[in-house]
């Protein structure tokens, strides 16, 4: 106890210290890396952020190089792990933006960040604080890589863990306010949203110098003055069982991406809202029968995965029992075509891709629809046929190149991408208590039943956002190339099958108005606007009782 006393007055002091003059932090922690385990952690933390504050990356290195030798020697050591992650993207952020080109000098860095922030969520040994300022500082990386989508359901799962999280909740209000600014959905119901997410983080306001620092406290206090106007909170009164699966999970598919609106009765309304080609074009173009099924195929999902955890599945087959607690029927294998048609649907979404930019290849992966090939020392470069939407900053380009690095081995995704392989090239077994089978063989996958629903929701909140983005992404590029010569417009509406053609003249670069349309500005946000506050305070621990004490 007198040692763990002593470590967090020393992580106290020269915390302060950094907020005053960081140079000198830096200048004590370093003369700090050669003493006990604790003692380089505390010293490795400061060094970091410090080391952001000053802009001083070599600062930062050694901090990282610390905390990466510590997790080596103490792999049980979740807090190490949260720290390594804290100073990977620190040293991301430390590398001057300047273009698109940002995310592939740092994919590295920031990839391994999010799998180590998502190692630490996902671990039920680690305590629900330290879980919830990983899901927090996981949302964080999602949002700088404009995934905004997925940025909110971190922020989400880090208040599940720890309600009085004061970072996540102003970090899901700063999302709600960015999507309705761009009107990403229906900008009173986002506001309504957001409005509530300040008020609850106001009531813990006390925690934002606690979790990031004197720095976060400052940019942040000022959400706790501002006067949203009226907004009108989602009201689920009337929804039914599947509705509410739906809501609650965020797994509706339009641009609002909280809330339902019962009233309709295709609330699934996310569309290709237009594409631009020349006049002499006939026929509908084929992206909108793409998008047609990737939609379809996602709501068939959505609905097996609903059926398989809470409604009525007829079954009328009997299953021999393996005297290991194990499930078997028509529940368990809507459960598992539902998580492997989310990963197919990705798959689908680099066809869809390919045909709207015209890249050639045949065999058409997710993975590698978006880079080219690596270069010398492993470093990324784009894809050469992707060269000019990457000049026009279309970031959903982005979140969706960097959603595959993370599906693939070593990501933070990759756990879904295994799963779907497990389903289709082995077996999977899932059990009421425990994951262990009466007799093992390589073929056969186990595991817990809840765990395996939860992963399954998590695949289809993941393809929810990618087909969010997708349509960002059309609608990105689709932006200048209605500027400045005369085109031809098809709409194509699925719920009515109609296709509306209208020939217009684009002069000065506005686009003259005329009936149906519904053009959206997804201007992404300036580098300066994407700067949300960490939890950046570190985590020291014995090393002899494997305990943790939060120091910030």
């Amino acid at each position: 106890m007198n040692e763990e006393r002593r470590v967090a007055e020393l992580d106290a002091e020269l915390r302060s210290l950094a907020d005053q003059d960081p140079a000198e932090a830096i200048h004590k922690s370093r003369a700090l890396l050669s003493g006990s385990t604790n003692q380089q952690s505390v010293a490795a933390g400061v060094l970091i952020d410090a080391g952001a504050l000053t802009k001083d990356s070599q600062a930062i290195q050694e901090g990282v190089q610390v905390f990466r030798e510590l997790s080596q020697k103490y792999p049980e050591s979740h807090g190490f792990r949260y720290n390594l992650a804290n100073g990977l993207v620190t040293l991301a952020d430390a590398v001057p933006f300047q273009n698109l080109d940002w995310y592939l000098e740092t994919s590295a860095l920031r990839r391994e960040g999010r799998s180590l922030f998502e190692r630490v969520t996902a671990n039920r040994d680690c305590g629900d604080e330290l879980r919830s300022t990983a899901a927090c500082n996981l949302a964080n990386a999602y949002w700088k890589a404009h995934r905004w989508a997925e940025a909110y359901d971190a922020y989400l799962e880090a208040l599940r863990f720890d309600s009085t999280n004061a970072i996540a909740q102003t970090g899901a209000a700063r999302v709600l306010l960015r999507c309705a600014q761009l009107r990403l959905g229906k900008p009173s119901v986002l506001m309504a949203v957001a409005q509530r997410h300040i008020e609850r983080s106001e009531r813990h306001k006390d925690r934002l110098r606690e979790l990031g620092g004197a720095r976060a406290e400052t940019d942040l206090s000022s959400l706790f003055e501002k006067k949203l106007p009226g907004g009108v909170y989602p009201d689920l009164s009337s929804a039914d069982d599947y509705q509410l699966f739906v809501a609650r999970n965020r797994l509706a598919l339009n641009l609002t991406i909280e809330g339902l609106d019962t009233s309709l009765k295709r609330w699934d309304s996310l569309q290709i809202k237009s594409i631009a080609e020349p006049v002499s074009t006939e026929g509908v173009p084929p992206l909108y029968a793409m998008f047609n099924v990737m939609k379809a195929d996602f709501l068939t999902a959505r609905l097996l995965a609903y059926r398989a955890l809470y409604g009525e599945t007829p079954d009328s087959g009997t299953y021999a029992d393996t005297l290991d607690y194990a499930q078997y029927g028509t529940s368990q294998s809507l459960l598992t075509i539902a998580q492997r048609t989310c990963i197919d649907v990705l798959d689908k979404m680099a066809v869809a891709t390919s045909e709207y930019f015209g890249l050639a290849g045949r065999f058409i992966y997710f993975s590698n629809r978006w880079y080219g090939d690596k270069l010398k020392g492993g470093g990324l470069q784009w894809n050469p046929d992707l060269l000019d939407p990457i000049a026009k900053r279309n970031t959903a380009l982005v979140a969706l190149a960097e959603i595959s690095l993370d599906i693939e081995s070593g990501g933070a995704l990759h756990w879904n991408k295994l799963l779907r392989h497990a389903s289709t090239h082995r077996f999977i077994v899932t059990h009421d208590v425990g994951n262990s089978a009466s007799r093992t063989s390589s073929f056969v996958d186990h595991y817990r039943s809840g765990d395996f629903g939860s992963s399954v929701i998590k695949s289809l909140q993941l393809t929810r956002a990618a087909l969010l983005y997708f349509v960002d992404l059309i609608a990105q590029h689709e932006r200048p190339r209605r500027r400045g010569s005369e085109c031809l417009l098809s709409f194509h509406n699925i719920t009515k099958f109609e296709e509306r053609k209208m020939k217009i003249r684009c002069i000065s670069n506005k686009l003259t108005r005329f009936p149906g349309t519904d053009f959206l500005d997804y201007g992404s946000p300036p580098r300066s606007a994407q700067r949300l506050a960490n939890c950046s305070r570190f985590v020291t621990g014995s090393q002899h009782l494997g305990s943790f004490h939060t120091c910030r």
